[in-house]
């Protein structure tokens, strides 16, 4: 911040008119800095012999007396961070505009936090249809970026505001028929539907400061695991680990800012550094709830400004801090924004957590399968000498789709319509109709985060997600988070005539997740994870295989069911009349959306295949061909 603002003072501090007297300059910097009074006498004479020789020896003389305890509570190290940034930065030598820049009764720190502040936004609230167009509306605060507390709008100026209201469809969700009132309309500027936060794409990140380098004691040992560092999962310093940046360990011989920047905001989290040696870390501030899974993060993880200094760009710094400039939704970076695979939702969890979790963790119990009767068992007895499903029969991309079942589980669902409720026919010949119905106990950033994976689907194949104001009736989607620890579905497929499909998100609990439940609801819809094929990890029909599993591994992991082989997934469709979307053999899709990652787990043949595993942040062509397959949406003519 210029050294004119902090001079005009903000919100509810007030700043105190200074005379070029030096004893009421003196007077005033005992009283409203607490410093020592050998200070105060040392910067007010020595200013008047040699303004350049005393700035700089007042700025070591604070470090001094902030390290050694000699300062009040409102000159802490913080404080005198800042008081000896601004000695530094300040053009204009004289001791009043000096002195006027922290002469606030109020805490040193509430003025620093304001510096830094960000607008979050609320979950949209219910539809209205007013006056012949449908709208909602959501709150818009400008929070601080390292307490999250409410600060003045003033604060976020300069940043670009999210709208409060947004055109909704009555199609879709419950909407609300208001008389048309004239003097009750917004008038103001209307998010599109559809426009997310495509703005977004732009450069959003400003320089923080620079943070000195820690002793080698004081800092986590450089780890092996590539861009994953996992040394912050049992840090247990002092001080916080790996500087307040725990995340990652990226480099590049192309690095920048902006490089840095979009691989961590790639990966939900809104603080980058890059070292003097040009490795990108990546950390969470305090308004980025998501990541902390709405608790108070672990003190090690903490990212702690008191020892960073301003200063611009060209001075060489150890670490150098940068932040995000955007909004935030529900206290997460948008979804839009987002690109990290369920490897990357995996290892975050792990540093917040401070214990190990794994991929499949992420959306699964281990040693349980999800089946097309609604019920959770364990797998009994599993054994590496599984058989192997055998070339006998016909191939699986022969079996017709609906109203036949060429998928897993209980089949495509079955309630289908030719026209929207509102009479358009749309761009499907058919609809498929899925009503879901929220628990009234389930809150707002879950159930954006679920309207943002039905919307994905939607968008792309014939498939139409309800939500409903009441409970609906069987079948249909009940969501809720009855079960904190996992987010999973209860079947995979039409559940049955009688019976409810449960979306538990008890894990995902933000935009962060938003991928992993466009994953769930492929389940809902019929898809198994892609590893399960028959032809992924053997030989079927001429086809495969095209993972190398680690057997040993995985079953000492709890994961062997997740890894063995169902004929009934699919890998195509016969031919099944004009319009078929999809005819044979469909290919083998590493970057399907449900794909778990390589690794430890297993390799990819070929290796390139990897690269392209885990993904959770869109669909895939394959995953879109294979739905559109599936229910057989066929586009009109």
């Amino acid at each position: 911040m210029p050294s004119r603002e902090l001079a005009q003072g903000r919100g509810a501090s007030r700043t105190h008119a200074v005379s070029c007297a030096p004893g009421t300059i003196l007077a005033m910097a005992c009283s409203t800095l607490r410093v020592p009074p050998w200070l105060c006498v040392y910067v007010v004479l020595g200013f008047f012999v040699s303004p350049d020789l005393c700035l700089s020896s007042a700025a070591a003389l604070v470090d001094e007396s902030a390290a050694s305890g000699q300062c009040g509570r409102d000159c802490s190290r913080t404080a005198a961070g800042s008081f000896r940034a601004a000695i530094r930065q300040v053009q204009l030598f004289n001791p009043p505009v000096l002195l006027q820049l922290y002469a606030s009764r109020e805490d040193n720190k509430v003025e620093k936090y304001a510096e830094h502040a960000a607008w979050v936004v609320a979950s949209f609230g219910e539809c209205v249809h007013q006056c012949g167009e449908a709208k909602r509306s959501r709150v818009v605060e400008c929070r601080s970026l390292f307490n999250n507390a409410a600060v003045p709008s003033s604060m976020c100026s300069g940043m670009i505001k999210p709208s409060t209201f947004e055109g909704c469809d009555c199609e879709s969700v419950p909407c609300r028929l208001h008389k048309c009132d004239s003097t009750l309309v917004h008038t103001g500027s209307v998010v599109s539907k559809d426009s997310g936060n495509a703005f977004l794409a732009e450069q959003m990140f400003s320089n923080l400061g620079c943070l000195p380098e820690e002793p080698a004691s004081q800092e986590a040992p450089a780890g092996s695991g590539g861009v994953f560092i996992d040394d912050c999962v049992s840090w247990n310093g002092q001080r916080s680990c790996r500087s307040g940046l725990p995340f990652y360990d990226f480099k590049s011989t192309a690095m920048s800012p902006d490089v840095c920047f979009h691989f961590c905001i790639g990966k939900g989290l809104d603080l980058f550094g890059i070292t003097a040696r040009g490795e990108c870390r990546c950390g969470a501030s305090a308004v980025n709830q998501a990541v902390w899974h709405h608790q108070s993060p672990r003190e090690p993880l903490v990212f702690r400004d008191d020892t960073m200094k301003l200063g611009s760009m060209e001075q060489l710094c150890p670490l150098r801090v940068f932040r995000y400039t955007g909004p935030y939704e529900f206290g997460s970076v948008p979804f839009e924004l987002l690109d990290a695979t369920v490897q990357d939702t995996a290892y975050v969890d792990s540093i917040v957590f401070g214990q190990a979790l794994s991929a499949e963790a992420e959306e699964d119990m281990p040693g349980s399968k999800e089946d097309a009767s609604g019920e959770t068992s364990s797998v009994p007895g599993h054994t590496l000498a599984f058989d192997m499903m055998s070339d006998s029969g016909t191939p699986g991309w022969q079996r017709p789709c609906w109203p036949g079942n060429c998928g897993a589980g209980g089949g495509p669902w079955k309630k289908r319509r030719r026209t929207l409720i509102a009479g358009l026919k749309g761009r499907w010949q058919e609809y498929v109709v899925i009503e879901y119905y929220f628990d009234p106990t389930l809150d707002s950033a879950r159930r954006s985060a679920f309207r943002k994976a039905v919307a994905a689907w939607s968008k792309e194949t014939c498939i139409h997600f309800v939500e409903t104001a009441e409970p609906a009736p069987a079948p249909s989607l009940q969501v809720n988070a009855k079960d904190a620890d996992h987010c999973y579905v209860s079947n995979i497929g039409y559940p049955g005539d009688t019976v409810w499909t449960t979306v538990n998100m008890g894990w995902c609990d933000s935009e962060r997740y938003v991928g992993n439940l466009i994953h769930e609801l492929g389940h809902v819809l019929g898809m198994n994870h892609e590893q399960k094929r028959p032809d992924a990890v053997q030989e079927y029909h001429g086809q495969g295989p095209h993972l190398i599993v680690h057997w040993d591994h995985v079953k000492e992991q709890g994961w062997l069911d997740q890894y063995e082989p169902d004929p009934n997934t699919y890998v195509g469709s016969q031919n099944d009349g004009i319009g078929d979307p999809f005819i044979g053999l469909a290919p083998y899709d590493f970057g399907s959306i449900m794909h778990y990652p390589a690794g430890d787990h297993f390799e990819t043949i070929p290796r390139e295949g990897a690269k392209l595993t885990g993904n959770r942040k869109s669909l895939s062509e394959g995953d879109i061909l294979q739905v559109l397959d599936l229910y057989q949406c066929k586009e009109r003519s």
